[in-house]
């Protein structure tokens, strides 16, 4: 294939670079919230393999080809906001009630 990237191999080799490559932009939390991620999506990653052997299939899918089709924007609405990083309290002051 003349399109083929001759620096896939590596890529594959090193899966925190790739994973680090494949994430989406967005705000500063978003982008900081799945740096630290790296261990869940590799174990989603190593799950998915495990149902393709179990299926009897060969174990064939690419790290790459998972996190192209991975819901990076999806997972990161479900988190609370305290998860997400963001501070509700600035937006919503608590009331003080004075007697």
């Amino acid at each position: 294939m003349p399109n083929e990237n001759p620096w896939r191999y590596w890529l594959e080799e090193t899966p925190s670079t790739l994973f680090q490559a494949k994430i989406p932009g967005g705000t500063p939390s978003f982008t900081d919230y799945w740096r630290r991620q790296l261990s869940k999506v590799t174990g989603e990653y190593q799950g998915a393999l495990g149902k393709q052997a179990l299926s009897g299939q060969p174990p064939s899918l690419r790290f790459e080809d998972f996190l192209s089709k991975y819901p990076f924007s999806e997972e990161w609405w479900r988190l609370s906001p305290s998860q997400r990083g963001e501070n509700i309290g600035a937006f919503a002051p608590s009331l003080q009630w004075r007697a």
